[in-house]
């Protein structure tokens, strides 16, 4: 009992640490963690890891909003569709084959993981304001669509969220980390509350996965202020991929 409980702090604590360095939600070492490794069945494991998102995103967030890092404007915009496709991707769990969701997003996870590599110069300040003018009514739509299928696989979205704020939106890319990792607290606490009131929710797992969220958050979220864009490039094209073939290995495999 007590090795377990070390393993879920340890996974608590790796996905808070990635995750807020990168402005992610952490559930793309999460899900992985607690399915491969320690062997739990990913319709629990998804739960868990959407819960464990809210806390992660306020942990890290906090550093990036004391250095003006998050544009809390688009944050009050662009968090009403996140949480609908949260909500929407939560209910949609229990009838939407996790094969095909699986597949599907390992297609956008790797266009994205190229075309973030492909992007502006790093130095570039761009004019984001015009581009948000231009762009916002699309983002709204892909982020709905980033929303559903990030509950219907735990994880936070913000692999899709930070290239789509720095590649179509033009935020700063700081900024743009900063701004997701505050927008996914909002949209994952909505797919808790529909997880848990549907009795999805391991209550005994998920304290211990937050308490290490919550350190290791704290801790990726400041080291992310003080992190060179390059390496932020690098480092999100080496996870994106990551991710991708998770996803996609045990589809295949069964296909083959």
């Amino acid at each position: 009992m007590t090795v377990d409980l070390l393993l879920y702090l340890l996974c608590g604590l790796t996905a808070g640490l990635l995750g807020g360095y990168l402005g992610l939600g952490g559930g793309i070492v999460m899900v992985p963690f607690l399915t491969v490794i320690i062997g739990m069945n990913i319709k629990a494991a998804v739960p868990i890891s959407v819960a464990a998102i809210v806390v992660n995103s306020i942990a890290s967030s906090t550093e990036y909003l004391k250095k003006g890092m998050v544009d809390l404007e688009l944050v009050m915009i662009l968090a009403i569709f996140m949480a609908m496709g949260n909500i929407t991707g939560s209910i949609l769990s229990n009838y939407v084959p996790a094969t095909s969701v699986r597949l599907i997003f390992t297609v956008v996870l790797v266009y994205t993981a190229f075309a973030f590599v492909k992007s502006k110069p790093l130095g570039e300040q761009t004019a984001f304001t015009d581009n948000r003018r231009r762009y916002l009514p699309l983002c709204m739509l892909l982020i709905y669509i980033t929303g559903t299928l990030a509950a219907l696989i735990g994880i936070g979205g913000g692999v899709v969220l930070v290239p789509l704020l720095f590649l179509i939106i033009g935020l700063p890319l700081t900024t743009a980390r900063g701004t997701s990792s505050f927008l996914v607290g909002f949209s994952a606490a909505a797919a808790t509350a529909v997880y848990f009131f549907n009795d999805r929710l391991d209550l005994a797992v998920t304290p211990p996965v937050i308490l290490g969220i919550l350190l290791g958050g704290k801790v990726g979220g400041y080291l992310g202020t003080l992190a060179r864009p390059l390496v932020v490039k690098v480092l999100f094209f080496v996870v994106m991929l990551y991710l991708a073939f998770r996803l996609a290995h045990e589809p295949l495999m069964r296909l083959l």
